[in-house]
């Protein structure tokens, strides 16, 4: 007699079927594993990176901690011989001690900071004082000079002509050297004496005279130091139109006898540091801790003496910078974990389902275990054994490569949930087994009917997912802490499964309205396929929500891309101003008409920052900054711009003078008539900002034709703002622009400034991860459809067979299982829009996206038509494709192998 089977090698032989499905848990498993521990260390290196960016955005003059003080070190030596290596002859006597006091300033900031400061360098100067020579040519400027002492002169410095300067002893001539550009724009030849007046009183003799002995050139002319001296290596050229022109320069003097120059030459002496700051650097520390480090380092005074006297308050614009950095990086962080957390409960979801196909197709071998004795808590432990063999080692080893791929470390509790994902087809397969399933039945017939638990639990999950949403909005924008806000997270993830119930109670009712239809009508195909998909929704909420959160990620992806991209756009036009920002010297009239006869500019305007001046208006006085420009150029330059200056009505020349002024003046001093500089203005508007100027709180616009009746002074603006005609290279008409300038400028294109900002790593990190979200969920709504057909098998074998009994053929055959998969693709691009409009709202009101723009009011949202359609429809696509698939991959058994089981029943 044949020995039977037992338990164990029941479980063994058919414990393998079915192998897709087993495969399906797997992939999901190591794939969810994979991004929860990947995510949180990749979202950490994004913020590390958009810091080590952002700082690197800025000029040394801004990054560098920098400090002055208005004052001489006072002279004495270091005790140190490593703090004055590399100085000139003598400098340690003079600047040593200072050295010293530099370095323990270095050597005392937090840790945090330490890696990515540099070696300090500081020099000592004098107020801009005029070199009279003899005769000077009609030609040449009035020569203005900065005697200035570095303790690294002759090591960062070449003499090109002539020879370094003697060590002043306090008597005789005065030696200096130039810049070569320097001494050629001032017409100063080597060897030639001037006279230096300096602070002269009515009866001091004539100045002290100062000897040009040598041209000097840097030796890296392009090293950061230079930014942090006034005028080191070329002349600054200040024309007015009013008089001679005037040449002002670095003169260098030796270190060692700076203490000893003339007392008139000696009066006003500044002291300026630097320590330099390594952007690249920035990228291996946390944000977090260089942020307070930074803060540390610029909150108060040091002392630079031992008297304490000297004090010195080091700045760094990188503080704000790294805030906005930080907070851009965590906004981001934000809207990815929005667009993941989707995906992430659909792969979940999936895997339950593909654990109930595995219980489905095991029916026979589960209920013949029970059959055998096998008690049900039994077959669930062995359900949840395989489901442990089939999880946990591929959630490690997807955890363990999510290290290894993704180095920056974000901490133990990523990996670790990532390593608990493994026990989720475990709790699947286990929950997939109940006691009706083993005993047989149809599917289509004998369904239970929705409990009164399951209504309890939908309206449960409808109500808190309505708390969660109205708590979102009603709170607004979180605060900005380090970690993502779990509200931003629960809100969205809650109104999805909330809008996936609704639909899949909405879903049967057009199908009903069809199947009513079809039951008047002759038609097979469209009675049985709306019947079998009304009494068999065998994919239920599961297959709904998969579909529904692909089609809800496009749209969601290009409504927030649209709003951050416009953002960034919006930022690059605040900060330009106008297609190209020229800035520079002085322009006069005739320049600025050579610039509008540029070929490719369209229109070229002046905008004048000038100083401030006395406001008093009917509720107080204060001081504001008066803005000039031509206001019908203005407009016309910055048509194109979303906040561009549109106030054009301003009636330059008239009697009475009009002005616009900030919002923050007009609290200060009220509207209407108003006094500026003893001169009558009537304010006829408020106006935020003027784009490509960065004011103050306080300030007011008039006309340039109005400038000199309000300051007495000529309209010289230092700005200059170029319309680029349409169908021009801006690059080609920025580099003619520089070419008719010639002198000393800088030029700043919005294409190239829209670029830098969209291509920051925080807004690439953004823009790719919604678009892998993107394909991950378009993918995720392909399994959930073959899930689908494995799941509805048997019953549609035994539907189609009995019907080819009766002569059905094999076109309406396909037909009646197109519509297991048709009406959920139509239903998924309906709700999924409809969760995707809403999702960025919740955004909105969530999360700050005001580092992205720039502004000072949360952006709205933007709608790219062109985007949107094109997401939309590749999802469509993909959804159509898939239900394509899922039609000529459903297999259907055999006639007669289900009417052989139906007897065997």
């Amino acid at each position: 007699m044949t020995k039977s089977p037992g338990i164990a090698r029941l479980t063994r032989r058919r414990f393998a079927t079915p192998r897709s499905a087993a495969l399906v848990i797997v992939a999901l498993t190591a794939l969810v594993a994979f991004v929860v521990a990947a995510a949180p260390r990749a979202l950490a290196g994004v913020i590390r990176d958009e810091v080590a960016y952002q700082v690197d955005q800025v000029a040394p003059t801004g990054r560098d901690l920098t400090g002055r003080m208005l004052a001489a070190p006072l002279p004495g030596a270091a005790t140190e011989p490593a703090v004055v290596e590399g100085w000139d002859e003598g400098a340690d006597a003079a600047f040593g001690a200072f050295g010293e006091r530099l370095a323990a300033v270095m050597g005392g900031v937090d840790p945090a900071l330490a890696p990515l400061l540099g070696e300090p360098g500081f020099a000592v100067y004098e107020v801009p004082i005029e070199a009279e020579p003899e005769d000077l040519p009609a030609t040449a400027p009035t020569g203005v000079v900065q005697l200035l002492a570095d303790v690294r002169m002759r090591s960062e410095l070449d003499v090109v002509e002539g020879e370094w300067p003697a060590t002043y002893d306090g008597s005789g001539e005065l030696e200096i050297v130039l810049a070569r550009d320097a001494a050629e724009t001032m017409a100063w030849p080597v060897g030639e004496l001037r006279t230096m007046p300096g602070g002269l009183g009515a009866n001091d003799p004539p100045g002290e005279p100062v000897r040009l002995v040598g041209l000097v050139e840097a030796v890296d002319p392009d090293a950061d130091r230079w930014q942090h001296l006034p005028n080191p290596l070329s002349a600054a050229i200040f024309d007015d139109g009013n008089r001679r022109p005037t040449a002002t320069a670095a003169a260098y003097v030796d270190a060692a006898g700076w203490h000893d120059l003339p007392a008139r030459l000696h009066y006003q002496p500044q002291t300026t540091a630097w320590i330099p700051l390594d952007a690249d650097a920035a990228a291996a520390q946390d944000p977090s801790a260089l942020l307070a480090a930074m803060r540390g380092a610029t909150a108060q005074s040091e002392r630079m003496d031992d008297s304490g006297d000297a004090r010195m308050r080091f700045s760094s614009s990188v503080v704000e910078v790294l805030a906005t950095a930080v907070a851009r990086s965590h906004a981001a962080s934000a809207i990815l974990t929005v667009a993941a957390v989707g995906p992430i409960a659909v792969s979940v979801a999936l895997v339950v389902l593909a654990a109930s196909l595995v219980v489905r197709r095991r029916r026979g071998d589960l209920a013949l275990l029970a059959a055998r004795g096998a008690p049900i808590g039994l077959l669930r432990r062995l359900l949840a054994l395989e489901g442990l063999i089939l999880g946990v080692p591929v959630a490690v080893v997807a955890a363990a490569v999510a290290v290894a791929t993704v180095p920056t470390d974000a901490g133990w509790l990523g990996t670790a949930i990532a390593a608990l994902v493994g026990f989720v087809p475990a709790i699947a397969l286990a929950g997939a087994l109940r006691p009706a399933s083993l005993a047989p039945g149809r599917a289509d017939l004998d369904a239970p009917v929705r409990g009164r638990a399951r209504r309890i639990v939908e309206g449960a999950v409808l109500l808190i997912a309505a708390i969660a949403v109205a708590l979102l909005v009603v709170r607004g924008i979180g605060p900005s802490t380090g970690g993502v806000d779990p509200l931003v997270v629960a809100a969205p993830l809650l109104a999805t499964v909330a809008l996936a119930l609704i639909v899949v109670r909405l879903h049967p009712l057009p199908i009903a309205a069809v199947l009513r239809r079809a039951t008047r009508g002759r038609g097979v195909v469209a009675l049985v396929g709306a019947a079998r998909t009304l009494r068999d929704p065998a994919a239920g909420t599961t297959a709904v929500l998969a579909m529904l959160v692909a089609v809800a990620v496009a749209v969601f992806s290009s409504l927030v891309l649209a709003t951050v991209d416009g953002g960034a756009q919006q930022a690059a036009e605040r900060q330009v101003g106008a297609d190209i920002r020229v800035s520079g010297p002085f322009f006069d009239a005739e320049r600025t008409e050579a610039i509008r006869a540029v070929g490719g500019v369209e229109e070229a305007v002046g905008l004048l920052v000038g100083d401030r001046a006395p406001v008093d208006g009917p509720d107080g006085g204060s001081p504001a900054i008066v803005l000039a420009t031509e206001t019908e150029r203005l407009a016309a330059v910055q048509a194109d711009l979303d906040e561009g200056f549109r106030f054009v009505d301003l009636a330059p020349g008239d009697d009475q003078v009009l002005a616009l002024a900030s919002p923050a003046l007009v609290e200060a001093v009220g509207d209407g008539t108003i006094t500026v500089a003893y001169t009558d203005v009537e304010v006829v508007g408020e106006i935020a900002r003027v784009a490509g100027e960065n004011t103050p709180a306080e300030w007011l616009l008039v006309d340039a034709e109005d400038y000199r009746a309000v300051t007495a002074l000529g309209y010289f603006p230092q700005v200059l703002l170029v319309d680029v005609a349409d169908g021009a290279d801006a690059a080609a008409v920025a580099a003619a622009i520089s070419e008719t300038i010639g002198g000393p400028h800088a030029i700043e294109r919005l294409d190239e400034r829209t670029t830098r900002i969209q291509g920051s790593p925080a807004v690439t990190a953004l823009r790719v991860a919604l678009l892998l979200a993107l394909g991950l969920a378009v993918v995720l709504s392909m399994i959930a459809v073959l899930l689908v057909a494995g799941v509805s098998r048997d019953a549609r074998s035994r539907t189609i067979a009995l019907l080819r009994t009766m002569g059905l053929d094999r076109r309406q055959s396909r037909g009646i299982v197109a519509w297991e998969f048709a009406p959920l693709g139509a239903t998924a691009l309906v709700g999924g829009t409809l969760l995707g409009a809403v999702l960025p709202l919740l955004v909105v009101a969530a999360v700050d996206l005001r580092p992205f723009t720039g502004g000072a009011v949360q952006p709205g949202i933007a709608v790219d038509p062109v985007l949107t359609g094109a997401l939309v429809a590749a999802v469509a696509v993909a959804l159509a494709l898939a239900v394509v698939v899922g039609v000529v991959t459903a297999r259907t058994t055999s006639i007669a192998t289900v009417l052989r089981t139906e007897e065997d029943r």
